[in-house]
C-alpha cells in the first residue's frame, strides 16, 4: 500500500506528488503510539460521517494485544443486530427511535467544543497568575516595599494596623500558654509569665527606637 505525498521545498515550486510506501513498523513503542493516532482518526471520521450524512456506523478495532475498541451510531449493539438479522432501517422502528438528529447533535458537538476552549483559556491565565506571583514574590502585606511618600496620617494608620496585628497575635500566643482549667477565664485576668503579671487587654505599645514595645516588658 502507498500514498501520495506531495512534497514542498523552501523557496521554490512544488515538485509534485511521491508515493510512500506505509509498511509495518519495526519498533514496538511506534507501532502503539501509531495505533493510538490511528485508531482516534478512524473514530473520527466515522463520527463525521454520521454527522455529515446522517450514516449509521459501527467500527470495530483489534489491537495486538486482542484489546477491542469500537464506536458505532446510534450504538455498537443496534447495528450489531441490525447486520446479523439482516434488518433494514425500516423494519426495525426501535432503532429509528434511539437515533440522534443531526442538527442537536451538532449543537452539542459545538458547546462541548465551546468549553474546552474557554477551559484551555481559563488554564492559560491560572498559569500566568502562577507565574507572575512565582517571579514577584508575593507574601504578605506588611513585606510590601515601605512607601517612602507616606503621609503622617497615613504612617499612624499603619503604625496602629501593625499594633492591631500584634496585640492579636500576643492574645492568641497566651492562649495555647494557658492551662486546660484556666481556658474560661475573662480575658482581662492576670495571668503569670514568669514572674511578671500581664494584663491580656491592657496591653499597649509605644515607639521605642523604631520598633514597638509593650509598657509592662
Amino acid at each position: 500500500m502507498v500514498l501520495e505525498k506531495k512534497v514542498m521545498t523552501k523557496g521554490k515550486k512544488s515538485i509534485g506528488r511521491q508515493r510512500i510506501e506505509i509498511k509495518e513498523l519495526d519498533d514496538r513503542g511506534k507501532q502503539q503510539v501509531t495505533f493510538s493516532k490511528r485508531r482516534t482518526g478512524l473514530f473520527k471520521k466515522a463520527s463525521e460521517l454520521c454527522v455529515l450524512c446522517g450514516a449509521e456506523v459501527a467500527v470495530f478495532v483489534f489491537s495486538q494485544k486482542k484489546n477491542m475498541y469500537s464506536f458505532g451510531h446510534p450504538n455498537v449493539e443496534t447495528i450489531l443486530e441490525r447486520y446479523l438479522d439482516g434488518k433494514t432501517m425500516s423494519d426495525s422502528s426501535s432503532s429509528s427511535q434511539e437515533l440522534v438528529p443531526v442538527d442537536e447533535f451538532n449543537m452539542q458537538y459545538d458547546q462541548l467544543q465551546k468549553d474546552l476552549e474557554k477551559e484551555k483559556m481559563h488554564l492559560v491565565e491560572i498559569e500566568k497568575m502562577n507565574k507572575k506571583m512565582k517571579n514577584t514574590n508575593v507574601g504578605f502585606w506588611w513585606d510590601e516595599p515601605f512607601d517612602e511618600n507616606m503621609g503622617l496620617e497615613e504612617m499612624e494608620q499603619y503604625m496602629k494596623a501593625l499594633q492591631e496585628v500584634r496585640r492579636k497575635v500576643g492574645a492568641r500566643i497566651e492562649e495555647f500558654r494557658m492551662p486546660r482549667t484556666s481556658l474560661m477565664q475573662p480575658m482581662n485576668m492576670p495571668m503569670g509569665l514568669g514572674n511578671d503579671f500581664v494584663n491580656v487587654n491592657s496591653w499597649e505599645s509605644n515607639a521605642c527606637g523604631g520598633f514597638l514595645c509593650w509598657n509592662n516588658m
